[in-house]
């Protein structure tokens, strides 16, 4: 079952659990969690959440918090974050000694984030944090990256202080998503130092980053600034591809069409 899984076969999966089921085999917690995963594969999401909140108990199986997220991921992957969020909630108010671990809390969370349900997903967060779930560096990434995008910066920087409070260090991916925020802000100082923080820690800004600083410093007409980092960058070893090149070569043409 694992291996037809594995290919994305569900059907085949459904098809073999009916006849596990017939023939009066036993089921354990392994199996049933596969045959859930398949079914969330054809798309079947409400017949898994039947087995999850039904079914199992019969098959002499008590479902864990690998089941539950399972399903949770399936609710979200196909932008029904709120069912998602509904199921959580249930899970933590009648789990039966299952409670939603870390990873149930960040797949809402960021499916939440991903149907521009801000405030849903901040407020579940807040829920995390009251039920004694430690956030993880994807928890504070989901939160960052969004802020971020709705250029709620004040707000970002809360959520960063507190992440470096709790003990969570920022990766490549904070760092980034705070410099374009930033960047697509005009809040060039705030992005800078930042940059100059995530390089001082070895950490190396991808070409989104990039392509958005050098594209705030074009805009703002800081040319020389431009044309250092641009060789800066490209002396670290990013590729002076046509991700990076588009920026700096419109700039280049708008100081030409000044001349």
């Amino acid at each position: 079952m694992d291996c037809c899984c594995r290919v994305r076969r569900p059907k085949l999966v459904i098809t073999l659990f009916s006849l596990f089921l017939m023939k009066g085999l036993k089921t354990n917690q392994i199996i049933v969690n596969t045959f859930l995963k398949c079914l969330c594969y054809a798309k079947r999401t409400d017949k898994a959440v039947n087995v999850l909140l039904h079914r199992m108990s019969e098959l002499g199986c008590v479902p864990n918090a690998f089941s539950y997220n399972i399903v949770l991921k399936s609710f979200c992957d196909y932008s029904m974050s709120q069912r998602a969020l509904e199921l959580l909630q249930m899970i933590a108010e009648e789990g039966g000694g299952c409670f939603p671990d870390v990873v149930a809390y960040n797949t809402v969370i960021h499916g939440l984030f991903m149907e521009g349900e801000t405030g849903k997903a901040c407020n579940l967060f807040h829920e995390m944090v009251q039920q004694d779930v430690a956030p993880s560096v994807v928890t504070y990434i989901s939160i960052i990256d969004a802020l971020c995008k709705a250029r709620a910066m004040e707000k970002t920087e809360l959520v960063l202080w507190q992440m470096v409070a709790n003990g969570a260090h920022p990766d490549t991916m904070t760092y980034s998503c705070m410099i374009n925020g930033y960047s697509t802000s005009g809040r060039l100082k705030e992005a800078t130092k930042l940059l100059r923080e995530m390089t001082g820690r070895g950490l190396i800004p991808d070409i989104v980053t990039c392509n958005s600083f050098l594209a705030s410093l074009c805009k703002l007409g800081r040319s020389k600034e431009a044309a250092e980092f641009f060789e800066s960058m490209t002396a670290k070893g990013h590729k002076t591809g046509y991700r990076l090149i588009p920026h700096f070569a419109s700039w280049v043409c708008y100081r030409r069409m000044l001349c």
